[in-house]
């Protein structure tokens, strides 16, 4: 075969697109906060750049360097904005991708969909959901992914390691089209902090479990599930029959994001009522919009007169409560207001990261406080929970039934200093509030093999 020619290389980066109004930004360093600028604390810049640079010709190094550089100062990683396709991206029907094999095609209609201005939490720094939880670490991952995927065969599989592409290799018919992994740590290196200077090195990434696994599903997907969660919690706990639905049963939780948002669907679809608390107001407009909920207020009295009606009426409704859920439960207590089911859905893997609001805080006001003083906001967090589980146990002392989401709430509320949160004070015993998995999910529906399944449309029909 006559010699390959060279591949001209890029002579100028592409330009950068601009932001596009109403599209919800990452705060600022949402998986790195210190008191100092990152470059003065633990992180040295120049292996972050280095990581960086290595995906652009070198030819570019000098003129992206100081643009790497300054993301890395004001945003606390660095996400390549220049290198985001301009535009929404969402996942097309198949036939609209270029590829050699279906598969190739697939997975592209999969990151895009996870990439969706309408999906993603942060879509312009790759969070599909969980506040941190990213399909890659930056854009010029995303572009390369991409080429792979357009050029991959029915015999190749592509090696995804944190978002960083690998390469893709020829492998059989039989094998997997894609082999991914997120967060893999060397076991002396598995802490918390490292790992978080990991991701801030660009060596390591949060997948969470569907945004890195291209597989997220969002709240029109996992609604089946919470709905079994919910239904199923009130025929344990509260003895409703398996004919009967949940009419004027009302649940409370927190949550109106990517996965929490199915929580008032899934109750209103089970004929119960339920209650949501949510901090930010643009999560909850987004809801609404979509038909996920159906009532919105910030007034705690008028959320219960509408619990009452519908009580009353054997209704089915969902509330948004604009307010934070202790500031919900301190009312519920105070005035003896009756919550059957009761959980919590906040982000707290990342309660330290924004995941969790403290009370007293308005959403803007705790967005503020983490960027400019970590420290003092571990503190509000810390005292907020404390004072969120004593609400919950004066709550099941009158005969509320709570369980855990596998949020790690209670996890973090232990490390906020409720020891006794935990089975004799040791959290690797578990805790003395169940998760939904152990008292709900496992026995009555995955220990029987039954649960809700993950499938994918490519048509766009």
């Amino acid at each position: 075969k006559p010699p390959r020619r060279p591949r001209r290389r890029r002579r100028s980066p592409p330009r950068r697109g601009l932001w596009q109004r109403g599209v919800r930004l990452r705060r600022r360093g949402a998986m790195l906060r210190t008191r100092q600028p990152p470059q003065q604390a633990w992180q040295p810049c120049a292996p972050t750049l280095r990581n960086a640079l290595r995906y652009v010709p070198a030819a570019l190094h000098a003129t992206l360097g100081p643009e790497f550089l300054d993301e890395l100062r004001t945003r606390g990683r660095i996400y390549g904005y220049r290198y985001r396709p301009r535009g929404a991206l969402r996942g097309r029907p198949l036939h609209e991708y270029n590829g050699r094999c279906v598969e190739g095609k697939a997975l592209q209609v999969m990151l895009e969909n996870n990439l969706d201005f309408d999906v993603a939490l942060y879509p312009y720094e790759l969070v599909t959901y969980g506040e941190t939880g990213q399909v890659l670490q930056n854009w010029m991952q995303y572009r390369l992914v991409k080429r792979y995927l357009e050029r991959m065969e029915d015999t190749h599989t592509l090696v995804l390691l944190s978002g960083h592409p690998l390469g893709l290799f020829r492998t059989t018919r039989a094998a997997p089209r894609l082999v991914s992994t997120n967060g893999l740590m060397v076991g002396a290196y598995d802490t918390a902090a490292d790992f978080k200077r990991a991701c801030a090195l660009g060596v390591a990434n949060y997948g969470q479990m569907t945004a890195g696994g291209l597989c997220y599903i969002g709240p029109a997907g996992i609604v089946h599930g919470t709905y079994i969660t919910v239904l199923n919690a009130a025929r344990k706990f509260l003895g409703v029959p398996p004919d009967a639905d949940l009419a004027g049963v009302l649940y409370v939780s927190s949550g109106l994001g990517g996965m929490s948002g199915a929580q008032p669907k899934a109750v209103e679809i089970a004929r119960g009522i339920g209650v949501i608390a949510e901090v930010d107001e643009s999560r909850i407009a987004q809801r609404a919009r979509q038909g996920w909920v159906s009532r919105t207020t910030s007034d705690l009295a008028q959320v219960f007169a509408w619990v009452h009606e519908a009580r009353e009426a054997r209704a089915a409704t969902s509330i948004a409560y604009h307010g934070n859920v202790v500031d919900l439960l301190a009312y519920a207590v105070e005035h003896d207001e009756r919550i059957d089911l009761l959980s919590d859905q906040t982000s707290c893997h990342a309660a330290y990261e924004g995941g969790y609001t403290p009370v007293g805080l308005a959403h803007a006001d705790a967005v503020a406080l983490l960027a400019t003083d970590a420290a003092a906001y571990r503190e509000r967090v810390d005292a907020s929970l404390r004072r969120h589980i004593g609400l919950v146990d004066q709550l099941v002392a009158k005969g509320t039934h709570f369980w855990d989401y596998g949020n790690s709430f209670l996890k973090a509320v232990f490390d906020a200093g409720v020891s006794d949160i935990a089975v004799g004070g040791d959290a690797r015993r578990g805790f003395r509030y169940a998760s939904y998995v152990e008292s709900l999910m496992g026995p009555l529906c995955f220990d029987r093999g039954y649960g809700p399944f993950r499938w994918g449309c490519l048509s766009g029909s």
